[in-house]
C-alpha cells in the first residue's frame, strides 16, 4: 500500500512537471518553500515574544508581592490591584493561576527585592525607559493605600538601584503621584456614580462589573504598555484613582 502511494506521488509530480514546465514547477516549489519559511519564522518569533511576556509578568508580579506585603499584610486595595494586573496580562487561566501562585510565594520574602530585580534584568533585558515604566507600576502599588510606609520606600529604592535608576528620579515620581492624591477632595455619592458612568439605582453586581471594566481601561500597567507620555500617564493615574475612590464610596453605601 505504501509503495503504491509513493508511486502515485511520483506520477503526480511528473505530470505537473511535464504539463506546466520546469520553470513553473520550480517557481511553485520555491513559493511553497518561502511560504513555509515565513510561517515557521513567524511561529518562532511569536513563541519568543510569548516567552518574553511570561518572564516579564513573572518578575513584575514577584516585585509587586514584596511591596504589597512589606508592611505585614496585603490590603484589599492591593489585592484588587493585583487582580486587575493578572486579568490584564495573563494569557489564559493557567498562566493567571501560575502568576497568582508566584505572588503568594514571593510575598513571604520581602528582603530579596534587589536580587530579584537584578535577576529580572538578566532574564528580560530592558532599556531604561521600559525599566522606569515597570518602576511606575510598583510605585502605584506602594501608593494605592493612604499609608506609604518607610518599608515600601526602602524596597522601591532597592529596586530602583537594581534597575540603575537614580534615587532622585524615583523621588520625583513618588512626589508627583503623592501630590495628585493629596489635592483631591472627597467625592459625593452622586459624583461617584457619575465617575463610574452608572445610574443611582445600579446594584452591587453592576457596580463591580463596571468598576472592573473602567479600572482595566485606565490601569497604570495598561497605560505603560501603550507607551503614553508623562502627561497622559498623570491624567490616566488621576482617572484611575477617582475610579477606585468612586467604587469604594458606592460599595460602602450599598453594603450598609
Amino acid at each position: 500500500m505504501i509503495f503504491v502511494l509513493i508511486v502515485l506521488t511520483i506520477l503526480v509530480f511528473y505530470w505537473y512537471y511535464k504539463t506546466w514546465g520546469k520553470q513553473d514547477f520550480l517557481n511553485s516549489a520555491t513559493r511553497g518553500a518561502k511560504g513555509f519559511a515565513k510561517g515557521f519564522a513567524r511561529g518562532v518569533m511569536e513563541e519568543r515574544i510569548d516567552e518574553f511576556k511570561r518572564r516579564m509578568n513573572y518578575y513584575v508580579i514577584a516585585l509587586l508581592a514584596k511591596i504589597a506585603k512589606s508592611d505585614g499584610r496585603v490590603s484589599e486595595n492591593e489585592a484588587e490591584m493585583i487582580s486587575q494586573i493578572l486579568d490584564a496580562n495573563a494569557k489564559d487561566e493557567k498562566e493567571r493561576a501560575f502568576l497568582k501562585a508566584s505572588f503568594n510565594e514571593h510575598k513571604e520574602n520581602i528582603h530579596d527585592a534587589f536580587y530579584v530585580a537584578k535577576d529580572f534584568l538578566k532574564e528580560v533585558p530592558l532599556p531604561k525607559n521600559e525599566r522606569f515604566n515597570v518602576l511606575r507600576v510598583l510605585v502605584f502599588m506602594a501608593l494605592v493605600d493612604a499609608d506609604f510606609s518607610s518599608k515600601k520606600r526602602e524596597i522601591l529604592e532597592q529596586i530602583a538601584k537594581a534597575f540603575d535608576i537614580a534615587k532622585s528620579e524615583l523621588d520625583n515620581f513618588i512626589a508627583s503621584i503623592s501630590n495628585l492624591k493629596s489635592t483631591k477632595k472627597e467625592l459625593s455619592l452622586d459624583e461617584a456614580y457619575c465617575i463610574l458612568e452608572l445610574s443611582n439605582n445600579a446594584d452591587l453586581n453592576a457596580v463591580k462589573k463596571q468598576y472592573r471594566a473602567l479600572a482595566k481601561k485606565y490601569h497604570p500597567d495598561i497605560l505603560n504598555a501603550n507607551n503614553v507620555s508623562e502627561e497622559e500617564l498623570k491624567i490616566g493615574v488621576e482617572k484611575f484613582q477617582k475610579i477606585n475612590e468612586a467604587y469604594e464610596k458606592i460599595k460602602k453605601h450599598l453594603e450598609k
